[in-house]
């Protein structure tokens, strides 16, 4: 009875499964340009979009990779929107794009000052697009950094891709992806960030290497760009996000000529404190750290109290950035990058109800304590007297 009632459905079901098949086209894999990264720089009312797209270099034919080279080719095109532009570079070019392999999605300086949601939603309502690409910004225009030439990965949007993971990996900046932003755009209340890139040039007249390197992070909201983290708060605001990893420091005090500590393990908690209608943060850090290098001062001993000396000298280093941070991107900038109004409203929804029409400019008013907890408890040593 099961077999004959499963039989009727699925002739019920199969003309509305081949008539959805039949919305989704399909294209021979001679005819697609598979993209690797992409650019959008705004220009004259118009988006100019960039596509690295790849193109194998090696000798051996068509289908064979070469390291060495760049393995991609660069198509350029305008229109009035996204689609428009992509649509009429593919007739030109003769084939249509595949966004399956994207990896990094850059923003020149003028279109970052767009509306992000408009722009987002061409690569979020492609059906052949990904949500997990790395979002990328830059001070000048995306065009440079993806015809930036790199050679250290079989393709340079890779070698990109590699950058942005490794400066995560180093504490040095954050990984952003595309449905990461989208979710945030989507809160009213919210901020988000996206990592700063630029092109880097070196050497000579003669010879000019180029790379590219992170620089911070700009902070965005539904209504466009808001401002730029640099270095001197980064860290603090990667700890407050709860997203830095294996960061280094290096210290010296009246023991220390210099110490080099690694970070290895941390945990950041922010909780509202709500007195009536004023709001107070708590952020407590707690982390772990390996201490990588020392160099005393003549006449000074590695003991039990130079270590925790050094601890506290961390913590309020730390605790410093932190309060930076806070100040530079929610006073600052008037922003909710730390999404401080969902721990409002976990706390008491009611009154999160009165606030978040006027989030986060109810920010102004709040604060931030800072609470650090610096244990370095790898030494290289057996023990310390």
């Amino acid at each position: 009875m099961r077999k004959w009632a499963a039989s009727i459905l699925f002739a019920v079901l199969l003309p509305f499964l081949l008539a959805g098949c039949e919305m989704i086209r399909t294209v021979n894999l001679q005819n697609r340009a598979i993209v690797q990264g992409v650019g959008v720089d705004w220009d004259g009312g118009q988006y100019v979009v960039t596509m690295q797209i790849f193109s194998p270099e090696g000798s051996g034919g068509q289908t064979i990779v070469d390291p060495s080279k760049e393995n991609a080719q660069i198509i350029t095109c305008k229109g009035a929107s996204i689609a428009e532009a992509v649509e009429n570079s593919a007739l030109t070019q003769g084939k249509d794009f595949y966004l399956g392999h994207n990896r990094i999605l850059v923003l020149g300086e003028e279109a970052a000052k767009q509306p992000l949601w408009g722009l987002f939603s061409y690569f979020v309502n492609s059906l052949d697009s990904r949500p997990d690409v790395s979002l990328l910004v830059t001070d000048g225009k995306a065009a440079d950094i993806l015809n930036v030439g790199i050679k250290q990965s079989i393709l340079p949007a890779m070698s990109i891709e590699n950058t942005v993971r490794n400066a995560q990996e180093s504490g040095l900046s954050e990984e952003v992806y595309l449905i990461d932003a989208m979710e945030g755009l989507a809160q009213p209340h919210r901020s988000i960030l996206i990592p700063y890139i630029e092109l880097v040039e070196e050497g000579g007249e003669e010879e000019s290497l180029r790379s590219v390197q992170m620089k911070g992070m700009g902070v965005f909201s539904s209504s466009g760009f808001l401002g730029k983290v640099e270095e001197k708060d980064l860290k603090g605001l990667l700890f407050l996000r709860d997203t830095i990893k294996n960061t280094v420091y290096t210290l010296d005090n009246q023991e220390y000529q210099r110490a080099a500590v690694q970070l290895y393990q941390r945990k950041t908690i922010i909780t509202p404190e709500i007195t009536g209608d004023q709001v107070r943060f708590t952020a407590t850090i707690y982390t772990r750290w390996t201490l990588m290098e020392k160099n005393m001062r003549p006449g000074a001993d590695f003991t039990e109290e130079s270590l925790r000396r050094l601890e506290t000298q961390l913590e309020e280093q730390i605790a410093k950035e932190c309060l930076g941070a806070f100040e530079t991107t929610v006073k600052g900038y008037v922003s909710d990058a730390f999404y401080l109004g969902d721990l409002v409203w976990r706390e008491q929804p009611e009154l999160w109800e009165k606030l978040r029409e006027d989030w986060p400019q109810g920010l102004l008013n709040s604060g931030l304590d800072c609470r650090v907890d610096v244990r370095i408890d790898r030494t290289g040593l057996e023990s310390v007297e």
